[in-house]
C-alpha cells in the first residue's frame, strides 16, 4: 500500500490508512519503538479506539431514532441526530473503517515495543 496516495497496491489496508503496513514492519523489525513509547503510543491508541467506538454508536442510535420517532422529535434532539448524521456523512464510513484499522496499529506498536499481548 502506498501510504502517501492510499492506493492499495497489495490488498492491504484501506484508503488513507496503514494498519496492515504498520504489521509488516513491525513483524520485520523494521518499526522498533521504546517499551514506554510503546505503551504511550498504544494507550493513545486505545482511547483514540474509544472515542471511534462511541462516535460510531452515536450515529446509530442517531439513525434508530431518526427512524423509530419520524417527525415527533423534539427540536433539539431533532438537532443533534441530524448533526450526527451529518457528520456520518461526511466521513463515509471512516469511523467504521478506524474500527478495523485503529487494532492493527495497536498490534503493530505492542510488536514494536516487544511488548506481551496484555500490553
Amino acid at each position: 500500500m502506498d501510504i502517501w496516495s492510499g492506493e492499495d497496491d497489495d490488498g492491504a489496508g484501506a484508503e488513507g490508512f496503514a494498519g496492515e503496513l504498520f504489521l509488516q514492519l513491525a513483524e520485520r523489525g523494521w518499526l522498533v519503538v521504546e517499551p514506554e513509547v510503546g505503551r504511550r503510543v498504544i494507550a493513545e491508541l486505545r482511547a483514540t479506539l474509544e472515542a471511534v467506538r462511541g462516535r460510531v454508536r452515536l450515529a446509530e442510535m442517531s439513525r434508530r431514532l431518526r427512524e423509530t420517532a419520524g417527525d415527533r422529535l423534539v427540536p433539539e434532539v431533532d438537532q443533534a441526530v441530524v448533526d450526527s448524521v451529518f457528520a456520518e456523512q461526511i466521513t463515509a464510513g471512516r469511523w467504521e473503517q478506524a474500527l478495523v484499522e485503529l487494532p492493527k496499529y495497536i498490534e503493530a506498536f505492542r510488536r514494536a515495543a516487544g511488548l506481551p499481548e496484555q500490553a
